[in-house]
Formats: structure tokens, C-alpha cells, sequence
């Protein structure tokens, strides 16, 4: 899939708006309570990479497109290590194997506190960007082979002590999220 089919809908041309922010954000940008439990590193907002992602965010939302995304406040820039559980994603690899999918969050966040009680993750994690995705997100791999180790390694020991090991766990791309589609775009536009 291509980057021009992600914003015209090409690759989902069934769907009516783009699902990466479907369920987060209503058609005209509104934020959608989204319950959920992941974990995640913050970009160090002293660091030149965050003044970087602030431009350039500055940069689209300035562009003549601008409306056609959500965009996320620059205090949330964040790069997800290991995606967890979200309320509305119930069903077989999108919740811990050892929980009823009806549990209620609050079941979920005190079993992943027990389940976590010891668990020590790296301070930080050193990433480098590695390609602009769609205009809206940037994909991020560790600074080195033993960053991108310890990335994976982290990843990995969250989903076997969470008991949640995605489809794509072993394939997941990490990335920083600036903002997200609310609509497809007309092709001119997307270009």
C-alpha cells in the first residue's frame, strides 16, 4: 500500500472515512473518549527531533489540506512501544487472553498494575526517523541495533507478561503520530 492510497482511500475504497482516527475523532475533529491502556515513550520536548516534528506539523496544518486531519497537540507526541487494549476492540488478539472480553477497564488496568509489579523497562529509548508516512506520521526505528533490540525486546516482554500479542507484534512498525485523517482525500490534493 502506498502512501497515495492511505490518504485517498484506494486501500480501503469500502470504508467511508480513514479508520486510523475513526474511532478517535468525530468527522469534523472532535475528540472521541477513547478508553484504553497502552504503553508509550514521550518525545523529549528539549530535544531538536521534537522542535522538528513541531515544524513540520506547524508546516501542514498551515497548508491548504489542513482540515482534512486531526491533529494531535504536541504535548501528546508520542512514540507507542506496545499497544495494549482499547474499550471498543474486544475480540480475539486485541485483548489479554486471560481476561473475559467484557471485563471493564478498570479489571484490565489493576490485572496489567499485578502483572507489571517488577517489570523494568529502559529510562528511554534513542529512535531516528526513517520515513515521512502519509504526511501525518513519522516512522521511527532504534538509533542503533542495540536501541531497535531493546525497543523489541521491551515490546516483546510487555505482551507476554500483558498476556496480548497482537497479529502484527512481531512486524510492528514504530512510528510518532502527528495528526490523523478524517476524510479521504480527492488525489490532486493528496499529491
Amino acid at each position: 500500500m502506498n502512501q497515495m492510497d492511505i490518504l485517498t482511500g484506494a486501500c480501503a475504497a469500502d470504508t467511508p472515512r480513514p479508520p486510523g482516527g475513526l474511532a478517535k475523532f468525530d468527522a469534523d475533529g472532535a475528540v472521541r473518549r477513547t478508553p484504553g491502556l497502552t504503553t508509550l515513550c514521550h518525545i523529549d520536548r528539549r530535544s531538536e527531533a521534537f522542535a522538528a516534528l513541531v515544524k513540520a506539523q506547524n508546516l501542514l496544518k498551515a497548508g491548504p489540506h489542513a482540515d482534512g486531519f486531526a491533529w494531535l497537540p504536541p504535548d501528546s507526541f508520542h512514540m507507542t512501544v506496545w499497544d495494549g487494549v482499547i474499550d471498543h476492540r474486544r475480540g480475539p488478539g486485541d485483548w489479554p487472553c486471560h481476561l473475559p472480553t467484557n471485563a471493564p477497564i478498570d479489571t484490565v488496568a489493576a490485572d496489567f498494575a499485578r502483572r507489571l509489579d517488577g517489570f523494568a523497562a529502559p529510562p528511554r529509548f534513542v529512535i531516528r526517523a526513517t520515513e515521512i508516512r502519509a504526511g501525518f506520521s513519522v516512522r521511527v526505528i532504534g538509533a542503533d541495533p542495540e536501541q531497535e533490540a531493546a525497543l523489541r525486546g521491551t515490546r516483546d516482554a510487555l505482551s507476554e507478561r500483558l498476556g496480548l500479542r497482537r497479529t502484527d507484534h512481531g512486524s510492528y512498525r514504530f512510528h510518532i503520530t502527528l495528526g490523523y485523517p478524517l476524510r479521504w482525500l480527492e488525489w490532486d490534493a493528496a499529491a
